[in-house]
């Protein structure tokens, strides 16, 4: 695989803010400054690899750097005290292409001169690291050669290099392990993303009367206390909903949890017999000591899947009420254990939550797109919202929600039937089995995208209700409910707007829509205001039927 174009300007931008400032200054600063920015960056990726192999920090791992000018074919030197491994490292930070012979062979050579010990073919940045480096060549007891590069693959030929120089180990030192560490496009990207991802939840869990299955799924039912799981939950918050679908909706949306509330308070001793119960993955499960009759648990990756309701209002009532005494409240629990990429644990998180009063679109939460367009945004400060919750955001710019993007996506599809759709039945956009979901939100859409599509259109439609506002009678309700016709037009004349490098302010998505907008707005309200006479339709019903609304946008767009 290969970086796309957007994962290398993340990739780009992630290595100059946190490993550039921290990196050894370049030994020639002479050359033009955006030559030195360049050069920075790409001397950051050994710094991202090492942080990322080693569990370093980002300091200590731009300190490892030595890539400079006459670096001869070293690019990082890092020597890991605990597991006693120097790591020697050469990267290349380019958007296509291979990690070609010459550059392997460059790195033998590098490898070579340096376990001999040559210092004197190398740059400043390894010569006052001398004392060092020979520390670690006498205490380590393993070497390991690392390729880190964003290009698309080891070329053969750089393979075959590479491999001879660990067949030589013998004569060169036996400590090179027996394989170099292939850090390529697919890791950095995993890695790349991991820097937003939610710190895994690993908790000890109590059971009480607990029972054990086996086959097919290692699966521990019992009782847990309520108290307990507050208290698991005060600590991690919705990290310990990441594999839900929802995350806590509010007392004053939800009967039952409502309900959840009263029963805590007025008949505690009742709520395991009152509750459908908490199921919960995790992806090692260790059996610990017993303790006060219960059976304890060190669950791995632990994570609910269903019952946030019951878990996020319980910890509601504790923080209102904190006086009173739920020690005999106690619910059902059931762990299941599942390894990572085994999507048994998204089976069983749909068919849980089947059972309960739940939107088709909350499923999207379950899809993997939907948590790479998160981390992908949140490298250009936005909280992306792709599962439902009580907490309402206003048009800040700093927030996205799934329901939003998928709108202002389907608007920029060229198919007319998506601006019908999203005056019809927008939930259509958000079911994961059907086709129009599989279209929005593909392999290939990037989360600069999303944050570019949803800030046209919300400008778009602040311009529209300004029309909106400001008319009467049939042309103010042809505002209000054409006006996702309307944006539909403006987008297909711009559809390359969703190429652009950079996500626009507010101020600029405002300049970039002003004037054409309006030209569309005009056109289709001349349009529109003999077309529903025609129809005998009024605004509602004509936006809202394709064989009515279908025609009207397609005459529009292939007239312009």
């Amino acid at each position: 695989m290969s970086l796309t174009p957007d994962q290398f300007l993340l990739l780009k931008g992630m290595l100059e803010a946190l490993f550039v400032p921290n990196l050894p200054p370049l030994l020639d600063r002479t050359k033009p400054l955006e030559h030195q920015k360049a050069k920075n960056i790409s001397r950051a990726l050994p710094a991202f690899a090492l942080h990322k192999l080693c569990g370093i920090d980002h300091v200590a791992a731009a300190q490892a750097v030595v890539d400079d000018y006459d670096d001869n074919g070293l690019d990082a030197i890092y020597y890991h005290q605990a597991s006693k491994k120097l790591y020697l490292v050469q990267a290349k930070l380019k958007e296509t292409g291979h990690f070609q012979q010459d550059e392997a062979m460059a790195f033998v050579k590098g490898v070579r001169d340096l376990l001999r010990q040559e210092y004197g073919l190398f740059n400043a940045n390894t010569r006052a690291r001398q004392d060092e480096i020979e520390y670690a060549l006498d205490e380590c007891e393993s070497i390991v050669l690392v390729v880190a590069y964003s290009l698309e693959k080891v070329s053969e030929h750089a393979d075959t290099v590479l491999k001879q120089l660990i067949s030589d180990r013998d004569e060169v030192d036996e400590r090179i392990v027996d394989s170099y560490e292939d850090y390529g496009p697919d890791r950095i990207l995993c890695d790349l993303l991991a820097e937003h991802a939610v710190k895994p939840v690993d908790e000890i869990l109590t059971l009480y009367a607990a029972m054990k299955v086996e086959t097919p799924r290692l699966t521990y039912c019992g009782q847990a206390k309520v108290k307990d799981l507050v208290s698991l939950y005060t600590k991690h918050g919705n990290a310990l909903l990441e594999q839900n679908i929802r995350y806590y909706l509010g007392s004053d949306t939800s009967d039952v949890n409502r309900s959840i509330l009263n029963t805590l308070r007025d008949r505690p001793a009742d709520f395991f017999y009152l509750n459908n119960g908490i199921t919960a993955l995790a992806r090692e499960i260790h059996p610990k000591s017993n303790r006060d009759r219960g059976k304890r648990f060190k669950a791995m990756s632990l994570s609910v899947i269903n019952g946030a309701q019951t878990l996020a209002s319980a910890t509601q009532f504790v923080k209102s009420n904190p006086q009173a005494d739920i020690e005999n409240a106690r619910v059902m629990l059931t762990l299941i254990k599942v390894r990572s990429g085994d999507t048994f644990g998204k089976d069983v998180t749909k068919a849980r939550n089947h059972q309960n009063p739940v939107a088709l679109a909350n499923f999207a939460a379950l899809d993997p797109t939907q948590e790479r367009l998160r981390r992908e945004l949140a490298f250009n400060g936005i909280e992306y919202h792709y599962r439902p919750e009580s907490k309402k955001q206003g048009l800040s710019p700093t927030v996205v929600t799934i329901e939003e993007a998928a709108v202002a996506l389907a608007l920029f599809s060229p198919n007319p039937d998506f601006a019908i759709i999203v005056k019809r039945e927008p939930s259509r956009l958000l079911d994961v089995d059907g086709s129009e979901y599989k279209r929005l939100f593909g392999d290939d859409l990037s989360g600069r995208q999303v944050a570019i599509a949803t800030r046209l259109y919300r400008k778009s439609l602040q311009f529209i209700q300004g029309n909106e506002n400001s008319s009467t009678g049939i042309e103010k309700l042809f505002y209000r409910h054409g006006k996702n016709a309307v944006v539909w037009l403006l987008f297909q004349e711009y559809r390359q707007w969703l190429n652009n490098q950079d996500i626009p302010s507010d101020a600029e998505a405002g300049a970039m829509i002003s004037a054409p907008l309006d030209v569309w707005r005009q056109r289709a309200w001349d349009k529109a205001n003999v077309d529903m006479v025609a129809a005998e339709k009024g605004p509602l019903a004509f936006f809202r039927t394709l064989t009515h609304a279908k025609p009207f946008l397609l005459t529009l767009r292939d007239a312009a």
